[in-house]
Order: C-alpha cells, then structure tokens, then sequence
C-alpha cells in the first residue's frame, strides 16, 4: 500500500492510494466550499449547485448519466457540508476511466437548464420539509442557528426558502467560477489502480478547470451560545446540549476530543449511555460526538426523553459533565484507545474510507497523515489530557437546543447551566 501526491498541469491536486488486495476503486472528488462559504445572498446555494451537477450536461441527461453508472454497477453521490462539497463514486477497477470521465463531466459540462432549476427547487423543498418533520434533525438545525448566531457557519446547509427561488443560471455560473477552481478542487481516488494511470486520465478529463490567483476567503467563526425551544407537538422531547470545542487544525488536541466523545457518550459502556439509559432509564438515544471545523468546533450531547422528564434528564446530564472534568479511570481511557484503534484500522481495509480520509487530510492540511501517526498520537495521550480537554470544553458558554414539549414547570436557571 503507498500514498502518493500530484498537480495536474493546471493546478488541481491529486492525491491516491493503492490498496492492491481489492477489486474497486473510490473516487471522492472534494471542492473546498459549503454553506460558511456563502454570502447572505449565496445561501444554500453550494447545496443546491451539487444537486444541479446530475441533472444533465452538454453530453448526457440526467437519465443518461444514472443509466451509465448502473451499467457498470458502480455507485455515486455527493454531499455538502458547512466546508466542503464532495461528489463521489465507487466502482469496479476496470471502470474506473469511465466513472471519472462522468464525474468530470458533471462538473464541468452541467447545463443549469430553467427547468431542471425549477424542478430540483421542488426536491429541496422537499427535504427541507423532511427536516422539519424530523426532530432530531430540527434540533440540531436550531442548535447550530445558535451557536453561531448571525453567520454563515450556523446557517442551514439547505438554505433558506425565499433565497433558493431567486437562484439563476448566471448564479450557479458565477458560484462556480470562484470556488470550483484548479487550486480548490482535490482528486482522491484509493483502490486497485496506479497513480500514474489516475494522473494521465484526470489531465485527460480535467482540462477545462481554470486556475484562480486568489480564493475567497471564509468569515471567522465566532461561538455564542445560548437557549432556543422549539414548540412542536411530538412523543418525545429532542435535545441537543453542546459546547465550544477546538478546531481541526490542532490536530493533538483534536484526538483529545475523539477520545472524550468515545469516554462521555460514544459507546455503550460509556457513561452517558449507562448512567442515562440504562440505570435511570430517562432516554432510548444518548451520546456524544465532537465536530471541528477550520477554526472553531462543537462539542455536543444528544438525547430524547419523555417531555415530563427534560428537566431530570438535564439534571442528570450536568451531573455527568461535572463528573468527566474532575476524573477519568485508566480503565476507561484503555477502552476508548482500543475502540477507536480497532475503527481506524478497520476502515483502512475500505477504498471508499480511505479515499475520503487522504483527500480530506490533503485539503486541509495539504499532507498526508499516515495511520502510524495517528495511532501514535492517539497511544500516547493520558489522562491529564482528558480531563483538562474536559475543563476546557465544558467551561464554555453552554448551547441547548430543545424541540418538543416541556412541563410549564421547566426552568432553565435552575439547572445552573451557565459556567
């Protein structure tokens, strides 16, 4: 197995990996761009342009591009995320030319006809409204509207409504233009291919990507806190508890908060999920997870519970957090190191893992961490580490999310949430 980096002559970066011992090959096409990126007048329109990328191009309609990519069994897709947009696929070795051809097509070639705008308008209205109806989605969308109150960073990645029904083709054009450049776009392909073939098919496929002198750049993110509720008549009351955590660029101190996730609420024998769930039995779902960004990060708590028992429930949850920054066992940090040893080595056998992970840590690192590294990293933290991660983290000012109903007795200052 070997990792290896090139430009293609105009400029985009080409990152691989060849994993010999499978049959397929991954390929994630990554734009450094998504929903903090926008302007108050570009809203959701990362989102919106990677859905437009299927719906047809100079060459292919949106049915043809679907239909090729079954008759070589293969699979795409594409997201878009608060940084980064990314369009990917899987297939089979011996077509790998032909699904990085299509991919290159739909980035480069897309028509942006009224009528796919007006017809996949529809869509995303749709899954908006699927948001709406989701609590637990919905909870997590007020909770970042919060915790970054006023930016682009907490603003939904969909967008807003009223916004998305003003976008044009010169819009999608003009989007495209600044971000989707040679110096932002990263090729990751992982799987039984060379990287000398993949660099002769990208600068075959790739050549209409322009060069930029200059990339826009992303507003500084800045944390506030605080407490929304969202009345919506349900079954269960959602909440999503959370603090300032660190940015990705430390990467250190990033593992930190993996490992205190993992401690906190990420497993079953974590203490969220056996003191929550299973001694007290206030809630189905709890846990925790850390999300970092360029220059900021959240760490959250997730849980849903009865409406009568919110404020136990949130009780409970601050006994915990207070806990955690005063002592962690050597007991539970081995646990922890094991876990995510055991992911992170098992994800490496996956093409489709590892494609991600190497474009992703050459975007936004521009090299390559190799899983020793890592794994080193992560084996030599202790627990002194932790629990001033913890101090440090839950110190912050605290932002809770509530969708759902709660008793008219509810009464947030008691809880003594503020530090």
């Amino acid at each position: 197995m070997s990792f290896q980096n090139s430009k293609l002559l105009n400029g985009i970066n080409v990152v691989t990996f060849n994993m010999p011992y499978v049959s397929s090959v991954s390929i994630n096409i990554i734009v450094k761009v998504g929903s903090r990126y926008e302007s108050k007048r570009e809203s959701g329109i990362s989102h919106f342009l990677e859905h437009m990328a299927f719906k047809g191009t100079k060459t292919r309609s949106a049915e043809e591009i679907a239909k090729e990519f079954d008759i070589i069994g293969g699979y795409f897709n594409a997201y878009t995320s608060r940084e980064h947009t990314v369009y990917y696929s899987k297939v089979l070795s011996e077509n790998f030319d032909k699904a990085l051809e299509i991919l290159a097509d739909i980035l480069q070639n897309s028509l942006f006809a009224q009528a796919d705008i007006d017809k996949e308008l529809g869509v995303i209205m749709q899954e908006m409204a699927s948001v709406n109806d989701n609590h637990d989605e919905l909870v997590y969308e007020k909770f970042y509207s919060l915790a970054f109150e006023g930016q682009s960073i907490g603003k939904s990645i969909l967008g807003d409504a009223k916004n998305l029904t003003k976008f044009t083709k010169e819009d999608f054009l003009n989007f495209l233009g600044k971000y989707y450049t040679a110096e932002n776009i990263y090729i990751s392909v992982a799987g039984n291919i060379s990287h000398d073939k993949v660099i002769n098919l990208a600068e075959k496929y790739f050549l209409l990507v322009q060069s930029s002198s200059s990339l826009p750049q992303i507003v500084p993110a800045k944390y506030k806190g605080g407490f929304i509720h969202t009345k919506k008549v349900l079954e269960q009351t959602s909440i999503a508890l959370g603090f300032e955590s660190v940015p990705y660029s430390n990467i250190t101190e990033f593992y930190y908060t993996q490992i205190l996730s993992v401690i906190f609420g990420g497993s079953l024998s974590s203490r969220l999920f056996q003191r929550i769930r299973e001694t007290l039995g206030l809630a189905y779902s709890v846990g925790s997870f850390n999300s970092s960004y360029y220059d900021s990060g959240i760490f959250s708590i997730y849980a849903g519970s009865d409406h009568q028992n919110v404020e136990k429930l949130l009780t409970n949850l601050i006994i915990e957090i207070n806990k955690i920054r005063e002592h962690i066992t050597e007991e539970e940090l081995q646990r922890a190191k094991s876990q995510i040893k055991t992911s992170i080595l098992m994800a490496e056998e996956r093409p489709e893992y590892k494609s991600e992970e190497i474009g992703k840590n050459f975007a936004l690192f521009g090299k390559y961490f190799a899983t020793d590294e890592v794994l080193d990293v992560i084996m030599n933290i202790n627990t002194r580490n932790l629990t001033e991660c913890a101090e440090k983290i839950f110190a912050s000012k605290p932002t809770l999310s509530i969708v759902g109903e709660i008793p008219e007795s509810f009464n947030l200052n008691k809880l003594k949430l503020s530090n």
